[in-house]
């Protein structure tokens, strides 16, 4: 591999596209050739910790030099705006449900969402996830939440290269594991006393509840079927409703397993402290646990990292950052500054790769503060723009 340069102030003009792809000293990608200069800060930044490959061909500064190609949206999708209106969506039927009145389309409409979800994953995995796990005020905490799951499961089945068929059933499973117990689970967000008796049964009767609501509701795939009665089976024999084992539960209950234990572990509850994705990886696939795929575990460390998109962190020199893309180690993702030591903000945001000592990462924090952000800058998404295909 050819050795890196330090990048030269005479290749960053304010204003101007940059002539070469600008890495990390670990290859990392920076800024990609032909992309805008578009302040002193960023330049300031990028001389910093910049490096080049002097064998790629650099780009002219004249007018024949065609436009640099980023990612490309249109007004159709965008994983920010797209999440709102899947919520929107699921919202509706469960509320329908709620009130006595049976949901019209279900299998087509949850479907549809996988579908969206899995294609979106597969174009802008960082800004999915980073629109799943930035912080919302909702209506519903719980159905956030099998949203979420369904989200961390698209990047993971995109990793996997899962079978179109297998890819979809799995995602509209996790979008509906939990449909028969939803109102249950909010009054639990808040509950602090223990479970009572009537809590515990509804909670190991729901599996079987919400495939025969999903049945009742036109439902009729059988791997989306079995998928929500099997994700609540451990691979020693402890879950429920049948105490499968092994190769016994399939590989979409086993990753929805994960991803709904991942989630319910990162979300805030009343009655235990918020777990940062690493304490609930490490909780979740420690040594002395037998109960989860650690195989499928590590694929989901590796998409995710330590620290997935929107984790609000502090950084080595004093920013406070937000996570934006996972890096080349899964605890040294790209990050993202909000505001420096001293407290001034920066605009726009500088990028600081937290693989560099001066960036790395000291401390999680509360992501409270981001609900006042706006969270498109980060990850270069215009509000009326979308995802083209």
């Amino acid at each position: 591999m050819v050795r890196l340069r330090k990048v030269q102030p005479r290749q960053l003009i304010v204003g101007d596209r940059v002539p070469l792809n600008i890495y990390t000293r670990n290859r990392v990608l920076l800024l990609s050739r032909g992309s805008l200069v578009e302040s002193k800060q960023q330049t300031e930044s990028l001389l910093m910790m910049g490096y080049y490959d002097p064998d790629e061909k650099e780009i002219t500064r004249d007018g024949t030099a065609p436009d640099f190609k980023g990612q490309s949206y249109t007004s159709e999708v965008n994983p920010f705006l797209d999440l709102e209106a899947f919520y929107s969506s699921l919202f509706k039927i469960t509320k329908d449900l709620s009130e006595g009145r049976k949901p019209s389309a279900v299998e087509s409409t949850v479907v549809r969402i996988a579908k969206e979800l899995l294609k979106i994953a597969k174009a802008a995995p960082n800004a999915l996830l980073g629109a799943a796990h930035w912080p919302k005020d909702l209506p519903s905490v719980s159905l956030m939440s099998s949203l979420r799951c369904a989200v961390v499961i698209a990047v993971v089945a995109e990793k996997l290269k899962l079978p179109t068929e297998v890819a979809e059933a799995t995602v509209s499973a996790a979008l509906t594991a939990n449909i028969s117990m939803l109102e249950l689970q909010e009054k639990l967000n808040s509950q602090q006393k223990p479970l009572d008796t009537i809590q515990k049964s509804r909670i190991f009767a729901h599996p079987e509840k919400s495939v025969f609501l999903l049945q009742s509701l036109g439902v009729t795939n059988e791997l989306w079927l079995e998928a929500v009665m099997q994700h609540h089976e451990r691979l020693d024999g402890s879950g429920y409703p049948k105490k499968l084992q092994g190769d016994a539960i399939s590989l979409a209950a086993r990753l929805i397993a994960l991803a709904d234990s991942y989630t319910a572990m990162t979300v805030w509850r009343e009655y235990r402290p918020l777990l940062t994705p690493r304490q609930a990886m490490r909780e979740m696939l420690g040594e002395e646990q037998e109960l989860l795929d650690k195989k499928l575990g590590q694929v989901f460390l590796s998409q995710l990292g330590i620290y997935p998109p929107a984790s609000l962190v502090s950084l080595a020199n004093g920013d406070t950052a937000v996570v934006i893309e996972r890096g080349v180690k899964i605890n040294e993702p790209v990050c993202a500054a909000l505001r420096g030591a001293d407290g001034r903000s920066y605009l726009p945001p500088p990028r600081r790769d937290s693989s560099n000592p001066d960036y790395a990462i000291q401390k999680m924090l509360n992501q409270a503060m981001l609900k006042k952000i706006q969270p498109f800058l980060f990850w270069d998404i215009q509000v009326s723009k979308k995802l083209k295909s």
